[in-house]
């Protein structure tokens, strides 16, 4: 059974206050989108679902650059971010071809947070919501390893041909979507977060009382004092001489897996006929949890493999599965629609097409059997090695599936653990 699914989060209510609650709810859950590249944040309340963008903003600006788009119409939390005279925004540039480079605003010192106001005209249009253009600037964003969030109304028309062009949702509140089945839910914030209770602040003590504390401390450290030197002096009386033991060896720490140096793919001519799209299922902050996923439906899973992740600024490591290798993202769709159907995600709006060109090369073979191969390396098959046909009849052995090659510095280091040799590759071919 799947114990944990982190990608959906728990958040306690706070009605006292509003923006910074539900600001605080966005900031928890940005480690979730830290694989993503563009995401709509919709929810039955606008303001709700602005503050969450901008919470996810704030916390993810400390590593990548951001960018929020207003979708729903100067909404205030995002509106009242904006400091320049220009009223040029989203509607601008789809009615009259303003560049969105010149209409986003830096709001952060960093240079990393911006804002994309709504704009002259009105956003809430279908044919803004449906255009082509979206797709090709999430894109964009994930080339560079940016973040595009747009907040928009959850009862837009034409919602589900924006979301379905970028990486997914996050859903604010209890937001009823009828074809919630049918999108990629990145992540949920059901509730804003509480805010922590202020603890009274304490009095200043009475002079009096500091000076008593004083003779105290210096009455308790004399008699400290005398009762070591008396219990040394008769230690040293009664004590036969003898020999210095030797000083102790301190094993060295070894440092954290992701900071071993990754380095590039050694094939890099292999970039363009990459197998560069999969799916993922879900992703556990538990390693049992998702072999335990993978080992339930290893049958049916086409390329199933663990990757162990660190996600978000604190670096905290996160168990994917992920499922196939495909080089149009076409198959991919297809291929979570067919998990879906069969309920191998762990609630029917999970799942998510990702892309993941990179992969640990085990080995290879010019021929043979695929299982084989696999049962020949017991260590990789812990964690769902799978084999992929070339197109010269050849077949090799990957572990992992990853969208940059500093993700896989920890399934590298557990390898090595194990006397194997991982080499980072672009994957390429099919399943067998």
């Amino acid at each position: 059974m799947m114990k944990t699914t982190p990608v959906s989060t728990p958040i306690s209510t706070d009605t006292a206050n509003h923006g910074t609650g539900w600001e605080a709810a966005g900031r928890q859950i940005a480690p979730m989108l830290g694989s993503y590249s563009a995401a709509v944040i919709t929810g039955t309340d606008a303001l709700a679902a602005a503050h969450v963008a901008i919470g996810i903003g704030l916390a993810e600006a400390e590593h990548r650059r951001v960018a929020i788009g207003d979708l729903v119409g100067e909404i205030e939390p995002i509106q009242a971010l904006v400091t320049s005279d220009d009223p040029h925004g989203i509607s601008d540039s789809f009615a009259f071809g303003v560049s969105l480079n010149k209409i986003a605003q830096p709001i952060d010192t960093t240079g990393n947070l911006f804002i994309m106001p709504s704009g002259t005209g009105s956003v809430a249009d279908p044919e803004i919501f449906r255009n082509a253009r979206w797709q090709r600037l999430g894109n964009g964003f994930r080339e560079v390893g940016a973040l595009l969030l747009l907040v928009a109304p959850a009862d837009a028309v034409g919602l589900k041909e924006l979301i379905d062009q970028l990486d997914g949702v996050v859903l604010v509140g209890g937001t009823p979507l009828d074809f919630a089945p049918y999108i990629n839910v990145l992540a949920r914030v059901p509730n804003a977060l509480r805010a922590t209770e202020r603890k009274p602040e304490k009095q200043p003590l009475a002079i009096w009382k500091i000076a008593t504390l004083l003779l105290l401390l210096v009455a308790l450290v004399g008699a400290g004092l005398y009762f070591r030197f008396a219990n040394d002096a008769s230690r040293i009386a009664a004590k036969p001489a003898f020999r210095q033991p030797a000083p102790k060896v301190v094993a060295p720490v070894a440092a954290p897996t992701d900071s071993l140096t990754v380095a590039p793919p050694a094939n890099p001519a292999d970039s363009a006929t990459a197998s560069a799209y999969a799916v993922e299922v879900a992703a556990w902050n538990s390693q049992d949890d998702a072999n335990e996923a993978l080992a339930r439906f290893r049958d049916i899973l086409p390329a199933g493999t663990i990757s162990p992740v660190p996600i978000g600024p604190s670096r905290e490591k996160y168990f994917k599965l992920i499922v196939g290798a495909y080089p149009a993202r076409n198959e991919a769709d297809a291929e979570l629609d067919l998990l879906r159907h069969k309920k191998v995600t762990p609630t029917p709006e999970l799942g998510t097409v990702v892309r993941t060109p990179f992969a640990l090369l085990i080995d290879s073979a010019a021929a043979g059997r695929p299982s084989e191969l696999v049962r020949k390396y017991p260590e990789a098959s812990k964690w769902g090695s799978y084999v992929l046909s070339q197109p010269d009849g050849g077949l090799k052995l990957y572990a992992g599936a990853f969208e940059r090659p500093e993700d896989a510095a920890a399934l590298i280091a557990t390898l090595r653990a194990a006397k194997l040799t991982p080499i980072l590759v672009y994957r390429t071919g099919r399943t067998p």
